[in-house]
Formats: C-alpha cells, structure tokens, sequence
C-alpha cells in the first residue's frame, strides 16, 4: 500500500514537473516585473534598487514579452539592465508564427560578458514572443531586455485601476446572464491602446488584446469554459488588474500601472466563528454574496427568478455517538431530497443571509466535544450544482468553527414527578400532593415559537372508603404540530399512539411493554411507567429536564431555576398557595389534547416556521475538506440516549403533514363508540403483583416499618439509594402515604419501580458513574444494571444481567403477564372502519391491550371472498403469521399471505379475520377487516347493514377495476357500465360476434395460444401439399410398364418381409 501511495505521489510530482510543457505556453499571462526597468540605459544606484530573477521565476517559467525582447547585443560595461549581472543572448528569436526553439542566455561576470550560461526556450507567437527563463543562481542576476523594432514605448501609466462586475446579456441554447469584470480607469487624452492583465489569486491568468477607449468591454474578464488564459473558471477567488498603453497593438507597451486592490468574488463568510451556550444552543452563520449571480432570460429579456444552494457538512466519526451541530433547511428544501444549508435568490443576492444553527447535545451532564483544536465543531460550506452556472457551482467557503460553551448546571439530577396518586413534586424537588380529579398542564415550555407541553389526566383509582386517592391515567405530549399520547383512563379505549405528527418532533421510544420515553427536540423527555393492580391501570410519570429548561417550565412542574419558593407560580408570575396553584393549570375537556377533536389538532400552533434543523451529513473527515453533501435527515431530538430502543410507529398517526389525496369509503363497516368500552373486563390481563390484604385499619408505624422491610428487600432499592439525585427517603415517605390513603400495598412496587426509573435515568446520564473502579471491578453503572429489573420480576422468574428469566406461562419484560390469556382486540383498522385500500394494505394495525414483544406473538389470518352482499363465495384458507409489535396496545400483522392469485374466484371483495395470541396458541376474539379497491369499489348503506357496490362509470372484470369505455383485449369489446358491470360487452355496430370472456382465464395467454395453433395448422398443410405434389410428379416421370411397376412393389414388399 505504501509502494502504492509513492508511486501516485511521483506521478502527481511528474504531472506537476511537466505541466507547463503539455500547456501552449503562447497562453501564458506571466509578465516579469518592471519590464520597463529591464532596459540596458537603466542603472540601479543602489543595492535595494537592484533587479533578481532568482526567485521570481522558480524552476523555470514560460514569460511573455509584448513589443519586447531579450537583449541580443553584448551589453557595454555602463548597460547594466537595473541590476548587477545582465543577462543576455547572442542570437535572434524565431521569426515564424509557432516555431519553437533552444538557446543559450549569458550571464554577465566578473570575467567577461559570458562567465556562465543558462538555458532557455522562445517560442514565436502572434504578436509576441514568449520565453522559457530558467532562473539564475544567486541575486543581483536579471534578464535584460529591449525594445522590438516598431515604435516605441508610452512613457504615461494609468491611475490605480479598480475591479467593478456587471451582468452581461449571452446567448446558449437559450439567453443568460454572464458575470464579467470589468477594469475600470481615468482614460488618456492621448487616443491610446490599452491592455489589461488580470490577475485571479495573485498570479497572472489572462492578458487580453490592445483596444481603443471605445472598446473596452474586449477587455472585460468572463467565464473561461475551461480556459485559465481566456477567463474564471470558478468564483470564490480574488481578482485584480493592471494597465499599461501602447501607441500601435504590435508595438511596445508603457509601464505596467499600479495594480489594483484585490476584488474577492464570491460569498464572505462574515463570521467564521460562532459561540453557543450549552443552555441556549443556538447561532448563526452569517454570509454575504460579494457579486450577483447569472439566470436565465425569458423571450422579453425579463430575468427568471433563481437560487443559489449553500450546502453545509459537520465532520464528525460516525462511530462515535457523540454531541453534533445541526443547520438550518429552508423550507422549500424539505421533501426534495436536498442537504442541510440555506437558499438565496438572485433578488436577494446583496442581503446579509444568516443560517441558523443549533448545539446538539448528548443527554449526559458532562458536556462532550469533538476531539478538534480549541474542541469546535467545523462546518463545512459548499454551494450546491447550479445549472448553467459551474463557476458558481461547488465553490468551498471558508469553515465556520463553533465553540460550545458551559452553561448553569442547575438541571442536572432534577425531574418533575408524578407518582401513583399521585405524589407531586417539581423540578427544584418541592414536593405537594394532588387529590384531585381533573386534567392539568404537568409542563409547558415559556416560548411561544417553540410550543411544547405535557398535560396529565387524574382519576379515582382506589375504593377506600375513608379517602379517594387519585391516580394519573393518561398523558399527552405536544411539541408544536406533533402530539403523543397514552391513554388508560376507565371505560376508554386504551391508546398509546400518536394523534398528530405535522412537524416530525416528537420522538417516542419503547423501553418495554409498559414502559416508554417520549422525548422532546431539546432533549428534556418523559418516561411513562404503566402499572397494573386489581382493577386499576396507572402511569408513573417522571419529566426530566435538559439544560434548555432553565427558567423556561411553567405548570405543575414548577419553575427550574434551583430555588422551591417560586415554584407554584401562575403563568403570568404570580405567587399562588398549592390549591389554587393545582386549579390553575387544570384544563378544560376541549383543550385537553387526549380528547382534542381532529379539527383543533390540526390547527396546534406549529414548531417555528421559519428554520427547521437537521442533522448534516458527518463522514469521518481526514483532511481539511468537508466530505461530499449528501442527503440530511429532520431529526433533531439527542443523541444516543434513545439509540438502543425501537421507535414507535408514525405512519398510523391521525393528523399528518401531508395527507393523502385518495379517495375515503363512503361509509365506515365498524365504528367505535366510547360505551363499549364500559364493559370490557381487561383486569384479568396482569396477574395482581401483590396480592390484596385482609380489611385491617394500617398505623402509620406499621406503615412506615412494611415500606421499609419492603423496600430493603430489593436489590434495585439497595444498590440505587446510593447513587447521586436518587432520593430514596422521599420515595419511602410515599410508599407510607400510600398506605395510609388506600389501606392498602398493592402500590409500594409502583414506589420501588419509580426509584428504579430515576435510577437508570441517572446511571445513563452520570458519566462519573460510568467509569470503571479502581479496583478493576465494572463500573457502578454495570453493577446496578446487572441486578435491577423491571417489578423484580413479579416473582415469576429470575433477573439475569439486567433481564428478566420468566417461568413458564409467564411473558413480558417483568414476567407479569399470564400467555394463556389472549390480548383483548378492540378491532382492526379502527380509523378507517375496518376498511383497507388494497393498494396500501400491507398490514393491519390491530388494536388492543396486552400484546406482548416476543417470538410467540402471532397472527391468525382467515381468508376469503365475499359478493357485494358481504356472503362468502370461494374457498376460506387459514394462515398463520408472526405479529409486529408496536406497544402494548398495537400491533401489526402482515397480510402478505393473504393475496389471492388471478386464477382463483375472487368474488368480489376480500375479508380477512384476525385474531392475536401471545403464545401462539390462545388467540383473542376475532374481527374483520375488509380489503377494497378504492378505485371502483365503495360501501353502501343498506337498511342499516353496510354492504358493498361499484362506483359510478366503472366495470368490476377478472378482480380488476375498468372505467368506462376502455376496450378489452378484443377489438369489439369494451366496458360498458349502463349494459353489464361484471363482463365486457360488445360495441355497437361492431360486425364481430364474440363469446363471453372467461374471467378466469388470462387474456393474455389466449393471446398467445390463438396464433400458434393457427401457425401449426399452416404449417401442417403446407407440408401434406408438398408431399402429394412430389408423389404425382414421381408417378408421372416414370416409363417403366405396370408389370415392371408390380415386380417393383413385389420386390420391395418382399425385401421388407425378409
């Protein structure tokens, strides 16, 4: 590999050597200093005043000479050539147009006129000479040169030029706008010849032809199409330029004018330095166009509206999980598979853009950094392919470094809680209680661009008749347009699903069955752990904040600044005392999000409009360019954090970005009502975690010794009560409560699992907790990890490195549910009635309660065919399928197997029965599901029995939709809805008769049967006439008499019986 990398090296080295000997050198602009100063009158009076070519020319360069040439008479001791050493040649240049030769250059000496040589080339060109001068060996050497015969030298220079740009009108296949540059000077009175030289980077690129005043625009600098000698070839550079005059365009030219000040063209990068806090992670980048960018002309010379792309790349080690930056997209961008970056308009080339970018952070309380100087993050920038513009296409600006710094690390170790019935306590750890029924802001962000919110609902969730505690039952997270939401309030439908997704937010994880994370774009999530006693279903919810929450929460969570006493506070800032706090942020039934209408989730108040982050392609980057853009991704919640669990799916979500312009069924086969949620018995699903007590009257002593027995008994409660922010005294003070208010422990596990969910958060979030001991024993995160599981594993299995080992019979991430207890089905399809497009009808989303995420999970699938009716025509096959696990309340079954082939009856709709079992073997009730064409088919009502009919102008032939008057596959027949739906019929006046088409059998097979056993019929005739003719002509030629003709059939049929 090494020998490799040498060899490229040498031929990249070789390339380079001989570039300028593959290149016409007549192309070159390269002009020697002072070349007015090179003449053989002129003396240098002192050492500073001295011409050296030593280290002007390199190795050796290609100079061209206007109306001048190298000396070609032996210089007088007195013609110094404004240097020491001159030097000269003896003999003349070529005389012909593109003859190239070799001479030798003298250097004058101490000892003579000659004392060395050096070796140049001069090739003649039209116009000019140009020379190849190898430089000379030490300082105080110059070549020296003189005037060419015609005329002589201007001795006038102009005054400093400046670059100006202007765009200008060409023509392709279609007008355009060019930029060109353009020299502008003082004119001479004296009616001169000017010549420009433009230099792009410093170095001469283009010399352009002598002209008069009037036709200066010749000597403007425009788009070289490949050409360094005759134009740009890509902006972004810095151009500069010089005059000279001359008396007649082949004469010698007058000093070189003062060079102009550097023009950059292109796009300043303004701030190539951004500085972000941790708590407020967002900057920008600002850039500025320096000249206008060319668009097409329409017919009327009006100039189309265009854009130019900035695309931006962060280089990262994709191997690494680890802290990012995020870019802004603009919004026409989004869905058209463009990068991360910015959009400018040709209308709005001179404006100062600024492109937002945010800090990514990881969830951890350290704050990471890229491994880089000073540890910035480098960003990238590159214009996209502009088309019918390369020079402005895939132009590299310079990097923006952004610096993170720390911010307050009040939010570290703090969350909002709700637990059980539910004990409250705040961000700063103010701790109250909420017995109250009612739905209520547990957290609302104080931005209003940015909207994010949890509500939680409360209801009665235990029958104690001295008290009536109050449990969370639902919750629901809102950021902007995105809204989750779990459900499990009595005599509802269980959902734990999205209602709205328009903004692509909201990140929602499954730890487990019953435990899932949903997490905001800031990093700040909840964790919603379901819990199951006798006849009760509760959430444990635990809000935990990111460093962007500082003095920006309101609701029941309190204000996170590190201080208890402004907690209850009102959303104008007022002080409240505890009950008028709670009644402050309740919620009306309409503004409860879980209950919203689709109407009033549509119209949720969008994430900021105008800048949408997302996460810019981060290759591992060796050098200093940033890799190539590719296509960027709108996620932008935290890193890592949730990387390791599935995400739950979207594409059921209710209110979408984009909906879908099909056609909707006219009516729905199954519609859900709330009432007959009022009966179902889904207690049974859980086995009770612990059983019920006897009535006994519980003290508070006796409390306060069953938690702590309880409590110690857990290897989770013992390990964790040592780790920093876990406050285990808190929590054993609501496991007392507990008891006292239901006289009962069925709900001290609640209290142990919720240590253990601030536990875990913490071991993820601590980095010090992380890192191993000094004893080389694993570090306290992977000795906690190893022994905390989940309801310690409902005493129906053991905990194995972190996982639960069930018993048999027992299923779930704790053990806790019984598999010979089907899942409760509500129904397949709710949202739609029961109804699937078959266009779109992969799966079913089947809804329920108790699926569980397991290799067991299946899918019973009963297929048939039904006529409009809904009767059952055809056979009825069975299958078997495994089921794809969503959450405990939704799963998918593929319908893959249930596709019916053409050959077979098809009826006409397909039904499909479903059922579900965790174990493979007890399934749950069965519901249908109903697979439509929406093209033509549609449902009817019936005297209140849903059927099914054919759309309007449509025939229904061989399980196909065809509209009306499309031909079949012979020229009589088409389709005719007003005279037959289910067949083709003939046109009218068509003189062909045909009989019915078989709808089971392929048109096109009899297309190809019906000419091949016609060809066969031809064939075989053709070939009995062939052998008849050759029969008769056999018989006709021959002389010979009957008998010779009997003793020939003799002899042959006696040669045969021999």
């Amino acid at each position: 590999m090494n020998l490799l990398w040498c060899l490229c090296l040498l031929i990249v080295i070789v390339y380079a050597e001989n570039a300028d000997d593959t290149a016409d050198p007549c192309t070159t602009a390269y002009v020697l200093d002072k070349m007015d100063f090179r003449l053989k009158e002129n003396v240098a009076y002192n050492a500073s005043m001295t011409l050296c070519d030593r280290y002007r020319l390199g190795k050796g360069r290609w100079v061209r000479a206007d109306g001048q040439d190298l000396l070609q008479t032996e210089p007088r001791p007195e013609e110094t050539c404004g240097t020491r050493y001159a030097i000269w040649m003896r003999e003349p240049p070529p005389e012909d147009v593109g003859e190239l030769v070799e001479r030798e250059a003298c250097v004058v000496g101490l000892r003579g006129s000659c004392s060395s040589k050096l070796p140049i080339k001069i090739k003649k060109c039209m116009g000019y000479n140009v020379y190849f001068l190898t430089p000379p060996t030490s300082c105080h050497k110059a070549y020296c040169f003189q005037y060419a015969e015609k005329g002589t030298p201007p001795t006038e220079t102009v005054s400093q030029p400046v670059v100006a740009y202007k765009l200008i009108r060409q023509m392709d296949v279609k007008p355009y706008q060019e930029l060109q540059f353009s020299c502008e000077f003082p004119l001479k009175k004296v009616d001169y010849y000017y010549q420009v030289v433009w230099y792009i980077e410093d170095t001469p690129s283009v010399i352009t032809e002598p002209v008069k005043k009037h036709s200066l625009q010749k000597t403007y600098l425009g788009y070289g199409h490949g050409d360094a000698t005759k134009g740009y070839n890509k902006l972004g550079i810095n151009v500069k330029c010089s005059v000279r005059l001359k008396v007649v365009p082949e004469g010698p030219p007058g000093p070189m004018s003062k060079l102009s000040e550097n023009f950059f063209a292109g796009i300043q990068v303004k701030s190539t330095r951004v500085d972000i806090n941790r708590d407020k992670p967002k900057g920008e980048i600002l850039i500025q166009l320096t000249v206008p960018f060319g668009c097409p002309l329409m017919l009327d010379d009006k100039v189309e509206n265009c854009p130019l792309e900035i695309e931006m790349n962060v280089p990262r080690d994709p191997m690494k999980c680890t802290s990012e930056i995020k870019a802004a997209k603009p919004l026409d961008l989004i869905g058209q598979g463009k990068n991360c970056g910015y959009r400018i308009w040709n209308t709005e080339w001179q404006k100062i853009v600024s492109i937002p970018v945010a800090f990514i952070d990881k969830p951890e309380y350290k704050l990471v950094l890229p491994d880089s100087p000073e540890g910035a993050f480098r960003i990238g920038m590159i214009t996209g392919q502009k088309v019918g513009s390369p020079a402005w296409s895939g132009i590299e600006l310079q990097d923006v470094y952004v610096h993170i710094h720390e911010s307050s690390d009040v939010w570290k170790g703090k969350e909002c809680a709700a637990l059980n019935d539910p004990h409250m306590y705040t961000f700063d750890r103010r701790p109250y209680e909420n017995q109250y029924s009612g739905r209520f802001v547990l957290y609302r962000g104080k931005s209003t661009e940015f909207p994010t919110e949890v509500q939680i609902e409360t209801t009665q969730c235990n029958r104690n008749p001295r008290s009536i505690p109050y449990c969370v039952c639902a919750i629901a997270v809102r950021a902007g347009g995105d809204v989750f939401v779990i459900d499990r309030c009595p005599n509802r439908r269980i959902q734990i699903k999205y209602l709205a997704c328009k903004d692509n937010l909201i990140d929602a994880r499954k730890e487990s069955e019953l435990e899932y994370k949903i997490y905001f774009p800031s990093g700040t999530y909840v964790n919603a752990l379901l819990q199951d006693y006798t006849g009760v279903r509760t959430i444990n919810v635990h809000m935990y904040p990111s460093k962007a929450d500082k003095d920006e929460t309101l609701g029941l969570c309190g204000t996170l600044n590190g201080n208890q006493n402004d907690d209850f506070m009102d959303k104008d800032g007022n002080l409240l005392v505890r009950i008028d706090f709670i009644n402050h942020w309740r919620v009306t039934p309409e503004e409860f999000l879980v209950l919203m209408s689709e109407d009033k989730l549509n119209a949720l108040s969008p994430w900021k409009g105008s800048v949408l982050y997302c996460t810019c392609p981060h290759k591992q980057v060796t050098g200093d360019r940033p890799e190539d853009i590719g296509q960027c991704s709108e996620d932008t919640i935290v890193q890592c954090a949730k990387e390791d669990n599935p995400a739950l799916n979207k594409n059921k979500c209710r209110i979408r970005s984009r909906r879908s312009a099909r056609r909707v069924f006219s009516h729905k086969m199954f519609e859900i009502s709330e009432d007959q949620f009022y009966h179902i018995d889904e207690a049974d699903v859980y086995t009770s975690r612990i059983k019920r007590e006897a009535d006994i009257i519980w003290s508070k002593s006796k409390a306060q010794e069953y938690c702590n027995n309880f409590m110690k008994k857990s290897q989770t409660f013992d390990a964790c009560s040592s780790v920093p922010s876990v406050n285990s005294n808190f929590l054993m003070e609501n496991c007392v409560l507990d008891i006292l208010l239901t006289n009962s422990t069925i709900w001290s596990a609640g209290t142990r699992e919720a240590l253990r969910t601030t536990c875990m958060k913490e071991l993820s979030q601590n980095t010090t907790l992380k890192e191993d001991t000094k004893e080389g024993k694993p570090s306290i995160a992977q000795q906690i990890k190893k022994i905390a599981c989940m309801n310690e594993c409902s005493w129906h299995g053991n905990c194995l490195n972190g996982s639960c080992n069930c018993e048999e019979g027992y299923g779930g991430k704790d053990c806790s549910m019984d598999l010979n207890k089907p899942p409760i089905v509500y129904g397949v399809n709710i949202e739609e009635g029961s109804l699937c497009d078959k266009r779109t009808c992969q799966r079913a989303l089947v809804e329920g309660y108790g699926f569980l995420d397991q290799k067991t999970l299946m899918c019973s699938l009963r297929v048939y065919q039904v006529a409009e009716n809904k009767s059952v025509v055809g056979e009825i096959t069975e299958h078997k399928v495994p089921g794809e696990h969503d959450s405990i309340a939704e799963i998918f079954c593929p319908l893959d197997k249930t596709r019916v082939k053409r050959s077979v009856n098809q009826g006409f709709v397909k039904g499909i029965d479903i059922s579900v079992s965790n174990n493979g073997q007890n399934f749950s009730t069965t519901h249908t599901l109903f697979v439509l064409d929406v093209i033509c088919q549609d449902t009817v009502n019936i005297s209140g029995d849903i059927q099914f009919t054919l759309r309007k102008g449509y025939c229904y032939i061989g399980g196909r939709c065809i509209v009306h008057g499309s031909n079949g596959t012979e020229e009589c027949m088409n389709c005719n809805s007003s005279k037959n739906t289910n067949d083709w019929s003939k046109k009218e006046g068509c003189p062909y008769t045909t009989e019915k088409s078989d709808p089971e059998v392929d048109d096109s097979l009899t297309l190809i049967i019906v000419p091949v056993v016609v060809g066969v019929l031809l064939v075989v005739t053709i070939i009995i006439a062939v052998i008849l003719f050759l029969k008769k002509r056999t018989i006709r030629q021959s002389g010979k008499t009957k008998a010779e003709v009997k003793v020939s059939y003799s002899e042959v049929a006696t040669k045969e019986d021999s």
